[in-house]
């Protein structure tokens, strides 16, 4: 009652405390870091070996088993689960909560290193993997250029670059598509011809690429030295290059080798409605907002597609769009426990003045929270701002 009638004596400075929570409340949900789940360290590390050509009885018997019995003595261990399947075993471990991953992670590689003499000899080594929401994609995106004949090659060198020049981008990855290379197939017939061998040819082409100093410059008052040289990196100028015959003649690469553009195997397969494609994956920075993230690789996209006609990026996924999404559902159901908060009031009470005050209640209440949140220096996530609704209506209710 005491609280009551000083807020009541003093209507002005109460407007302000109000206001000033509504302004500042707003500013703490616009400036936030918006997430749709809070950040977690997870007590899961990932043993991933790949044995290749052996069927999933075999990777089961002679690598699966023998990880889970190497790791069977760690401590903190919660769980142990393993997937053997054709060519690749799988091992998660799961530590009791509180466990020290770091700490973890380097039992674990003592264990793996010591174990890898055990495994057969074609078993690669065993690779760990830590469980980290934090570094799932938060975009995907599918890329196609009808005019580029080598896609891949064009992906990876003018369009993954400019996603990178993003500040909040911390990796862009790219699956699909073949990368193409320039391939020499000597002829053995040419070689005996003109009596050369593998290593007089291979030292000809690692010697064809060269740099010599040109001289000295002055750029801005600065003295900078300049160089010049010749890159053969093109499949004409791989056919030019010069090898010198006993005889003292000269010969080039084309008279000996078949020089012809190739394409390595696929080391993976990226498709999107039907079609082979180029998949990117953009991960960004863990301080960075996703919702921001989004906004400034939308603008790259925009950039790159107005240059090129032929350019086609297609937004597969976009952690943002559920985001969005499930802030406006959190925001539609602030908006119904204000109705329902004052419609119980009034046939309550019957009051109109006791069930606007209950209104206004909720929202400055949440916006006094999220003024907390941020002074604290948590992020805001979707989990933590429906937790706080729901909570703060239970409370005026």
């Amino acid at each position: 009652m005491g609280l009551t009638k000083s807020v009541l004596k003093r209507p002005v400075t109460v407007v302000m405390v109000i206001l000033c929570l509504i302004v500042f409340g707003l500013q703490s949900v616009l400036g936030a870091k918006l997430e749709l789940m809070p950040t977690m360290e997870m007590p899961v590390l990932i043993v991933y070996s790949v044995y290749p050509g052996a069927s999933p009885e075999d990777v089961n018997d002679l690598v699966s088993t023998k990880i889970e019995k190497e790791i069977g003595s760690l401590s903190g261990v919660d769980t142990i689960q393993s997937r053997s399947m054709e060519n690749v075993s799988l091992v998660i471990i799961q530590y009791d909560y509180g466990k020290d991953i770091d700490e973890a992670y380097d039992d674990l590689k003592k264990k793996m290193d010591a174990l890898e003499g055990d495994l057969p000899d074609d078993c690669n080594a065993p690779v760990i993997m830590e469980m980290n929401i934090d570094e799932m994609d938060t975009m995907s995106l599918s890329v196609n250029n009808k005019a580029q004949s080598d896609l891949y090659n064009y992906v990876n060198n003018k369009i993954v670059p400019e996603f990178e020049k993003i500040t909040t981008v911390t990796d862009v990855s790219i699956s699909g598509g073949q990368k193409e290379y320039i391939q020499v197939q000597l002829i053995p017939e040419k070689l005996e011809q003109y009596h050369l061998t593998l290593s007089s040819v291979a030292t000809a082409i690692g010697s064809a690429d060269f740099t010599y100093p040109a001289g000295d410059t002055i750029v801005g008052g600065q003295k900078l030295s300049v160089s010049a040289g010749t890159q053969y990196d093109t499949e004409e100028l791989l056919k030019s290059i010069p090898l010198n015959l006993e005889n003292g003649n000269v010969i080039y690469l084309s008279d000996v080798a078949n020089v012809q553009m190739a394409k390595e195997d696929a080391s993976s397969i990226a498709r999107y409605n039907g079609e082979d494609t180029i998949s990117i994956g953009i991960k960004k920075q863990q301080s960075a907002s996703a919702v921001d993230v989004s906004k400034a690789v939308k603008k790259t996209i925009k950039n790159l597609t107005d240059a090129d006609e032929n350019l086609e990026i297609i937004t597969v996924s976009d952690t943002s769009d559920e985001i969005n999404s499930s802030l406006k559902s959190v925001m539609q159901t602030m908006v119904m426990a204000v109705m329902v908060s004052m419609l119980i009031i009034f046939l309550f009470f019957g009051e109109i003045k006791a069930s606007l005050i209950v209104g206004t209640s909720i929202p400055i209440s949440i916006l006094a929270a999220l003024i907390l949140i941020q002074v604290m220096g948590f992020s805001l996530n979707v989990v933590t701002l429906s937790s706080l609704v729901l909570g703060v209506g239970m409370m005026v209710d």
